[in-house]
């Protein structure tokens, strides 16, 4: 992180690596988003026609999975590149990689032009997808946080945070109007827009994303000769722990999120009957109102101890877990945006904001992008590949169970947060298994995020 000691916003190099970091993430998560909710809303229909309602849903969210699977693949290449030949250039390769992949998928055929194809061809995309992110959220992180002035570190790392619910909200509303299109519209051409939308907002990432320069750190670890040879693997060899501790410190956010905005959106139009439209309506609302407030919580993780901020959040997410479901099954569209709206403010936006620089501070310089690049990618496998797909096995959206299973879902995963929240606190980033190269202790130098998590 850059050394400065001023107490602005940052100067022009520091400001670009943030908003590059901002927008680059938002459009990567922007192309991930519009393919969550069209996985929920429409592509149970028409790459899966002919299976009953909840086992095509059922299809269509494990090609939804299919790109968490695959973010290790992602996390394993970009970690390496990250860690090898710097932020900078794997970013860029990162985001040409999404673009392409989500610009392919609004050209895709369907099962009626192409048959077992048209599934195949969507999950080869979807996979090219998720290596992308792979290797996206840790890089973005880093960009932003390795760039930061010191007083303004923890809202540096919130950047990619803001990034998600910017892009939720922007897919939200360009989905909202696709949904009002009339079926045949909607099945026969009106789902490709987002997709081709997606692919053009690639190009305006780019232009911005190339502008940024490498690192201060990671410039000096290259002067330095300190660059690892091999850094994933002396991260699974020598870190292993800082790894699960950065995997559970997603656990009840993740889980938290993706059962808002992929399977409780099916739950919403085919349990209780309500139209596209108003279901993408009340997600809008509630995203809009959680951008805000991770934009506030960032700030704030500066003045208060993020620690303390991640704990109060994943507490919030276990007590509110039965709430929200008993707001949710009324089929009451106000009390679903005020559920939906409490669990990501106060569950998601304050645990979301601190968690990228918690994890930023588990791995030191010379192995951090690999470091943080495991721990997003298996993360996203452990929680947010399996929670639709659980969801929907367990509880069935058509009504015929009982939604206490996914509560139970969410009280354990926080329990998991809460863990290693704990183990995190007292988790020392300066203690290693071997002897660091002088420049990474420059990394603690005066300027630079603590070393002890929170």
């Amino acid at each position: 992180m850059a050394s400065t000691q001023q107490t602005g916003f940052g100067n022009k190099q520091q400001k670009r690596a943030f908003i590059a970091s901002l927008v680059g993430t938002t459009v990567e998560w922007f192309d991930f988003f519009i393919y969550a909710t069209a996985a929920s809303l429409v592509f149970s229909t028409i790459f899966f026609p002919g299976f009953g309602s909840n086992t095509a849903l059922l299809a269509s969210f494990a090609t939804l999975g299919v790109a968490f699977l695959a973010r290790p693949v992602g996390a394993f290449i970009f970690g390496h590149l990250g860690d090898r030949l710097g932020r900078r250039t794997t970013l860029i390769t990162t985001l040409t990689l999404m673009g392409l992949a989500t610009g392919l998928i609004g050209v895709l055929p369907t099962w009626a032009e192409i048959g077992i194809w048209a599934p195949i061809l969507l999950t080869i995309l979807r996979f090219i997808q998720g290596v992308a992110v792979g290797g996206e959220w840790s890089g973005a992180v880093l960009m932003s946080v390795e760039n930061a002035p010191k007083s303004r570190a923890r809202f540096y790392g919130s950047a990619p945070q803001i990034a998600s619910p910017l892009a939720l909200v922007l897919a939200t509303i360009v989905m909202y109007f696709v949904a009002k299109l009339p079926s045949d519209q909607l099945l026969a051409w009106g789902w490709r827009i987002p997709f081709l939308a997606g692919f053009v907002l690639v190009i305006i990432g780019m232009i911005i994303r190339v502008g940024v320069q490498e690192s201060q750190e990671f410039e000096e670890l290259k002067e330095a000769s300190a660059v690892k040879t091999n850094p994933i693997m002396t991260v699974i060899r020598r870190m292993p722990v800082r790894v699960l501790i950065g995997i559970g410190l997603q656990a009840s956010v993740i889980v938290l999120f993706y059962l808002i905005t992929t399977y409780m959106l099916s739950m919403a139009t085919q349990r209780h009957g309500l139209e596209r439209s108003d279901t993408l309506m009340i997600l809008l609302i509630a995203a809009s109102v959680d951008l805000v407030a991770i934009v506030v919580v960032g700030i704030l993780a500066d003045k208060i101890n993020p620690w303390k901020i991640f704990m109060v959040g994943v507490t919030f997410t276990l007590l509110f877990a039965v709430p929200l479901f008993f707001l949710f099954d009324t089929g009451n569209a106000v009390l679903m945006t005020l559920a939906f709206t409490f669990a990501l403010v106060l569950g998601h936006a304050s645990v979301y904001a601190v968690v990228s620089s918690m994890t930023f501070d588990l791995f030191p310089t010379e192995v951090r992008y690999s470091g943080v690049a495991l721990c997003s990618a298996f993360a996203g496998v452990a929680w947010a590949a399996s929670t639709p797909l659980m969801a929907a096995t367990l509880v069935p959206t058509n009504g015929t169970a009982h939604w206490w299973p996914l509560a139970a879902m969410i009280i354990l995963a926080s329990v998991v947060s809460l863990v290693c929240g704990l183990a995190a606190r007292r988790y020392k980033t300066d203690v290693d298994d071997e002897p660091q190269p002088a420049v990474v202790v420059s990394a603690q130098r005066p300027g630079t995020v603590r070393t002890n998590v929170g």
